[in-house]
């Protein structure tokens, strides 16, 4: 019972800090409901709770949180000032800068899942839930850090504290993201309980199958043709989700302003190489809209802003050195996949030398289909395992 109380303290400990006036800052932030923020914060306060309790479960991640905390500062001194976070465009964009490294940190490659799981369970738009994400995670390292001083300084302190959380804590996940998580059934956290008994309604008879049949088969027919359509994405319905994203404003070093969607590729790029704390490397992002013409190396005319903004990017950090990484799905030959994505690699490449950027600071390999990051047993799979990486191996 002891082991509850901490976690629900913990947990009512970050809410606490979410005053109305912080919560307006946030809601003005994102141009979103105030009920819809609520519920997003709602999710995500036990996300990022439940991400680092699986963190601290293990020797290397307790300890490596104990760096993230000390390297960060995240001591709690800020809880008494939280607003001043968010008092101004530019506070706000190195809150957000600050949150996006940790979250990488805790989520990897599933952050984009996590954020899609934590905006259909709120109804907010996938840049909005990246924004609350970010802007919540260092408030939730503060009451973490600050709970911390009171009991302990030791990495084995936060692996009892944090996994203390687990039973509170399961219960209030968005739906999927304990599974995202790993937890499952035969894990610490506790299988959601099944869904109230219903009593069985005696079946009516049976209509004759034979007269049936031949409608089912049809009614599949259709569902499946209704299903490809969907899974087949034109280019105007991507624009539309374009058009959706909430535009920055970018101010980079040396007067030069982009606009890029917020959470993007460019945008999380550009705010970790402004950052002052977060400056590890080597540091690797996936492109979110770099696409190819079908077996080619040809840019899709969407594709081209990205590489755009890139180009300013790389021109206003000069000290910036990257690698970018073409990966493919297993579809087709492995080694002519390996060398497609090179050759993407490459002309990704080729277009930023030929906007300014010095040969020298950029390298590139292709792994073709290794090292996926989904399953390449469904289309979804094989779609985020056809990606471009970029690393930054010097800032």
């Amino acid at each position: 019972m002891a082991s509850t109380n901490v976690a629900i303290d913990l947990l009512d400990q970050v809410k606490s800090y979410l005053s109305p006036d912080l919560v307006s800052k946030l809601v003005a932030y994102v141009g979103e409901s105030p009920a819809a923020v609520q519920k997003g914060l709602g999710g995500i306060i036990p996300t990022l709770l439940a991400a680092l309790s699986n963190q601290a479960s293990t020797p290397s991640g307790a300890q490596e949180l104990t760096r993230a905390l000390d390297g960060g500062k995240y001591d709690g001194s800020a809880l008494d000032n939280l607003g001043s976070l968010f008092s101004s465009a530019g506070a706000t964009q190195n809150a957000i800068s600050s949150g996006m490294g940790i979250l990488d940190s805790l989520f990897g490659s599933k952050l984009s899942s996590v954020t899609d799981l934590v905006g259909r369970f709120a109804g907010l738009r996938a840049s909005s839930t990246s924004s609350l994400l970010a802007m919540a995670a260092p408030i939730v390292m503060n009451v973490l850090g600050k709970r911390r001083a009171s009991v302990g300084q030791s990495p084995s302190t936060l692996t009892a504290l944090l996994g203390d959380q687990r039973n509170a804590l399961a219960g209030l996940l968005p739906a999927g993201i304990g599974s995202l998580l790993g937890w499952s059934a035969g894990s610490d956290a506790p299988v959601a309980p099944r869904e109230a008994y219903r009593p069985e309604v005696p079946p009516k008879r049976a209509p004759d199958r034979s007269r049936v049949l031949p409608f089912l088969i049809l009614g599949l027919l259709v569902l499946a043709a209704l299903a490809w359509l969907w899974g087949r994405e034109s280019p105007s319905v991507r624009e539309a989700g374009k058009a959706a994203m909430r535009m920055a404003d970018v101010q980079l070093p040396g007067g030069v302003k982009i606009s890029v969607p917020e959470g993007s590729f460019n945008y999380s790029l550009y705010q970790w190489l402004a950052s002052t704390t977060d400056t590890a490397v080597p540091r690797r992002f996936v492109f979110d809209n770099l696409n190819f013409e079908t077996g080619s190396t040809q840019l899709t005319p969407e594709s081209v802003p990205t590489v755009e903004s890139l180009i300013a990017i790389m021109k206003a950090y000069p000290a910036t050195v990257i690698a970018l990484e073409g990966y493919t799905d297993n579809t087709g030959d492995a080694a002519a996949n390996t060398k497609l994505s090179l050759d993407r690699a490459n002309a990704v490449k080729a277009i930023m030398v030929k906007g300014g950027v010095a040969d020298g600071r950029i390298s590139t390999n292709g792994y073709g289909p290794e090292k996926p990051i989904a399953s390449n047993d469904t289309e979804e799979g094989r779609a985020k395992n056809r990606r471009t990486e970029l690393v930054v191996q010097k800032r």
